[in-house]
């Protein structure tokens, strides 16, 4: 964070903190309070307008600001972790979740979940975005294509932040935990004329990290963020009128993320025979195991070079509505959003650099005798192999703008929408790293290590008289670049109709066409072009959604949905690409739904099950080109996955509150092949890849193992069971008007595959967390402690190639932050 920023911060902070600290005020700050006593209705706009939450027939989760206040949520992870059927992981860091709503899960590409900021579509991660803006989160479930569009065909985040009051508040709040954990808030509103409010907030966070290199002492994980907000809003009284505009800064400072490396020679599993793996294992099986970070970035880069995750992210936003009847409205919603990131990762997740890859142990004859010894023609022999070097250091800078234009009717028994959507994006991104001064010496004691073994192997060979390298000690550095312009138009709409009474149909459905442009170029620094791709596609897809629902009484809701979901298609990179993969096709989904929303005095009961049928499931897979084997995005098959959720809530008393929920999931392919599985099952018969089960091309020459079925295999990155429970108790301290509160919940997560095979896993993950504290109208002191067990499970588990062993198998995992202790304080006015 530079210096102007941060006396900016301390400026902004310290004006807040003047204001705040008096205290003399009541006005309560925007968002909290949704529920009183849990009398009053929440209202969500999951179906694109208003209506109370337990009256929308929509399977959706809530959290509302008085909730993320009470658990302590610190970022959207946490939210995740109370809300049932969704997965919000930080695996490589802030700038790469993939949110995964109901199974739907992904590996690389984007996340079939997107997110939405009063109703704008955003576009990267929102890891970092400040939970104290957010007056109302919405996790709206199964396929919403046909409302929100492009990437909801698993579900969406609708993000609905605070609107300032026309009174003049604010609060300031500190939250700091173990390992230099700190986080600043500040927020100010107030009225400026009639009918014009505005309110402004900043936050400043700092995490020093946890894990380090026990060999280097450097410290992993480390995050440090800055973000502005601001919101005005005219609304006069009697106005047919109503304006909301919104910006959002923010920037982010990251170190490289707390992961580790097994090495190739850990894999215990489906052991290969043949002169790449002399006989080691292919594969790991079993539980991933939390191991020391042994990355050393330093040797990486040139110096002064930065490591890890810079982000600088600018929001701007519109909402304007016109009233032209009483019934109908006119809403038009803007939206620019522009996001610059430099990322630079030691990504081999050693403490090598450079290193030599021989992709033909022990060298073959190449070329007449050279002589005769005891056991015939002695041969020179040569081996094949390159200079590898996974560590990354690129720009990405990417900017849209999006348009939608909607009318609303909403009558007594009869309601329609009608809108279209226009979403514009350009992505660029380039490689930038310079590479240390002495990478050519790395590289080069590299490569005598690996000649002196090669020389090893001949010496012991009887055939093998020399040896001689096919390559030499390089210094790659990489100038790839890419280009990516996608154009997206929509035209939907919604129609319902009150048949009877209680019953009521509503038919939605969304036409969209998108086109994807996209053009690489693959160059090392001061060389010639290698590879250059540049083609153009058009996805078109239309998605209906039908919702029939009988509200039987007024506390107690029936419905079933029919929903399309669609994911577009896509490119490659230009290694996929050389490998005969330039594209990928879009990903239907058709959802079937039934739930049922009951609430019963002081208890709250919601029940749904649904059936997801998934056609051209997209998931990362290893491709063989002729040279070279690649991870590229592809169909892999087709999938299912069924499951239900429930979600309970009881007050048995105005003290205690017990909130739960629970999902089960059944996230199988049902068909499908993996041409990694295939070699898989190639060396289980007799420790060789020969094709002894088959040849996947039998009239090409050479052998390609028969590719391998997936049916029945779990979806990677899914839990079949996710737990959540919370009890609550509040105590009013007499007539001094504090409350006191403690509480305790605990979210489990069963275990989760890294790939198609289901051979390697994460295994089940419990957290618990506690707190207790006292609060009134304007002060709040929040004491509390996370991962109370200690549970070390990985958050990721992630199939790799090790860059020390030629590239074999290996697997990376992320490591879990500890048990820590920490405090939250607030003052308010």
């Amino acid at each position: 964070m530079t210096s102007r920023n941060k006396g900016l911060l301390l400026a902004t902070t310290a004006g807040i903190a003047a204001l705040a600290l008096p205290g003399t005020a009541s006005a309560q700050v925007a968002g909290e309070g949704a529920e009183t006593g849990g009398n009053e209705p929440i209202i969500v706009m999951a179906r694109r307008r208003e209506e109370a939450l337990q009256n929308a027939p929509v399977s959706v989760a809530v959290a509302t600001a008085e909730t993320i206040e009470q658990l302590n949520l610190q970022d959207l992870t946490d939210i995740a972790n109370t809300t049932a059927g969704l997965t919000f992981d930080n695996e490589f860091g802030r700038d790469s979740n993939r949110p995964v709503i109901r199974g739907q899960a992904n590996i690389l590409g984007d996340s079939g979940v997107a997110t939405f900021i009063d109703g704008i579509y955003i576009t990267g991660s929102i890891s970092d975005y400040n939970v104290d803006d957010i007056e109302r989160l919405e996790v709206v479930k199964g396929p919403q294509s046909a409302l929100y569009g492009r990437n909801t065909y698993s579900g969406a985040i609708n993000i609905i932040t605070r609107s300032p009051s026309d009174e003049f508040g604010g609060r300031m709040s500190l939250d700091a935990s173990e390992d230099d954990r700190y986080e600043i808030t500040g927020y100010i509103e107030g009225g400026l004329a009639e009918g014009l409010t505005a309110g402004a907030q900043v936050r400043y966070y700092d995490f020093g990290g946890e894990h380090e290199n026990p060999n280097t002492g450097v410290t992993f994980g480390q995050e440090e963020s800055l973000a502005f907000s601001g919101v005005i809003a005219y609304e006069p009284v009697g106005s047919p009128v109503r304006v909301r505009l919104r910006g959002y800064y923010s920037e982010v400072d990251d170190g490289q993320a707390a992961l580790f490396s097994i090495p190739a020679t850990a894999n215990n599993c489906i052991f290969d025979n043949g002169a790449l793996y002399g006989g080691g294992g292919r594969y790991f099986c079993g539980t991933l195991q939390p191991q020391p970070i042994t990355a050393d970035p330093s040797i990486q880069f040139a110096a002064g070079s930065p490591v890890g995750t810079f982000i600088d992210t600018l929001n701007l936003s519109s909402r304007i509505e016109f009233d032209l009847t009483d019934e109908l409205t006119l809403v038009s919603l803007t939206g620019y959003n522009d996001r610059d990131t430099l990322f630079s990762i030691d990504a081999d997740y050693s403490p090598a650099a450079f290193q030599t890859a021989v992709f033909t142990p022990g060298g073959f004859p190449a070329g007449a005798p050279i002589g005769f010894g005891p056991f015939g023609p002695i041969f020179p022999f040569g081996y094949v192999g390159a200079t590898v070097d996974f560590t990354f250091q690129g720009l990405t800078d990417a900017h849209d703008i999006s348009q939608e234009l909607k009318l609303l009717y909403e009558g007594d028994r009869f309601r329609f929408l009608i809108g279209g959507y226009y979403f514009d994006q350009s992505i660029n991104t380039q490689d930038v790293r310079e590479v240390p001064a002495n990478a050519a010496a790395q590289a080069g004691a590299s490569f005598g290590a690996a000649f002196a073994q090669q020389a090893a192997l001949c010496a012991a060979n009887p055939i093998c008289g020399s040896i001689a390298p096919f390559f030499g000690p390089s210094v790659p550095n990489s100038r790839d670049t890419s280009d990516t312009d996608i154009r997206n138009l929509a035209v939907y709409g919604s129609v319902g109709f009150d048949i009877t009474d209680t019953l009521e149909l509503t038919v939605e459905g969304r036409y969209a066409s998108e086109r994807i442009r996209f053009s690489a170029v693959d160059q090392n620094e001061g060389g010639p072009i290698l590879a250059q791709s540049s083609g153009r596609e058009t996805y078109n897809s239309f998605d209906p959604r039908i919702t029939l629902s009988w509200q039987a009484t007024p506390d107690n809701l029936f419905y079933a949905v029919f929903a399309t979901g669609t994911k577009p298609g896509g490119f490659n990179g230009i290694t996929a690409i050389a490998a005969g993969v330039p594209t990928f096709d879009q990903e239907d989904a058709i959802s079937y739904e039934i739930g049922t929303k009951n609430t019963f005095g002081d208890f709250t009961f919601n029940f749904a099950a649904f059936l997801n049928e998934i056609d051209g499931y997209q998931l990362t897979q290893n491709v063989q080109s002729a040279n070279n084997t690649v991870s590229a995005i592809t169909n892999a098959g087709d999938a299912r996955i069924m499951g239900f959720e429930i979600e309970a809530q009881v007050r048995p008393s105005p003290n205690w509150t017990f909130t739960a929920n629970y999902t089960l999931l059944d996230p199988e392919f049902t068909e499908g092949f993996d041409e990694n599985e295939g070699v898989l099952n190639d060396v289980r018969d007799n420790g060789l890849v020969d094709c002894s089960i088959g040849d996947q091309f039998p009239n090409q020459a050479g052998c390609q193992s028969l590719f391998g079925s997936i049916d029945g295999r779990q979806i990677p990155r899914t839990s079949r069971h996710t737990i959540f429970a919370d009890v609550d108790y509040r105590i009013d301290l007499g007539s001094s008007g504090w409350e006191f509160f403690a509480g305790a919940n605990i979210s489990h997560r069963s275990r989760v595959f890294a790939q198609v095979h289901n051979l390697i896993d994460n295994g089940d993950t419990t957290l618990v967390n506690a707190r207790l504290g006292f609060r009134n109208d304007n002060y709040r002191v929040h004491f509390y402690v996370n991962n109370l067990t200690n549970e070390d499970s990985s958050p990721l588990v992630l199939r790799y190639a090790d860059a020390n062993n030629s590239f074999r198998r290996n697997f990376v995992g992320a490591l879990r932050r500890s048990r820590h202790f920490g405090v939250a304080v607030s003052a308010g006015f």
